[in-house]
């Protein structure tokens, strides 16, 4: 029988190895559980329905904001057509109350009218 060398560290080599590598893979298992952890209660904490809802408020709101300042640049920017589109819509839907308004003056208008130029044709025939 041989006995074995002890300058030959072969077979130490091999279970430091082992115990090195159950040693690491343990490590990393350990960090992977943890990192999952922390992800998960990242998860939980970002789609709790109270964030969830502040968070659609948040992107509401800056929505609107985006619009709200598009829409008042646009206005800025045809002010003049805006405001000529106004009068003639509102001159549009006054219409009647304007022509009840206006009949007076324009039977007036039209009596003296008739005046005038009644006066002008006798004095021509003069």
């Amino acid at each position: 029988m041989t006995q074995p060398d002890k300058t030959d560290i072969s077979h130490v080599d091999v279970d430091d190895d082992a115990a090195q590598s159950l040693a690491e893979v343990s490590a990393r298992r350990l960090a992977a559980r943890s990192q999952w952890q922390m992800a998960l209660a990242r998860a939980k904490d970002r789609f709790a329905p109270a964030n969830l809802r502040d968070e659609a408020i948040d992107t509401a709101a800056h929505a609107v904001g985006n619009a709200a300042d598009r829409g008042a640049s646009l206005a800025w920017a045809h002010r003049g057509k805006i405001a000529l589109a106004g009068l003639l819509g509102g001159l549009f839907l006054a219409r009647k109350p304007i022509r009840e308004a206006a009949g007076p003056l324009t039977t007036k208008a039209k009596g003296q009218i008739s005046k005038v130029s009644a006066s002008v044709g006798r004095a021509r025939k003069r």
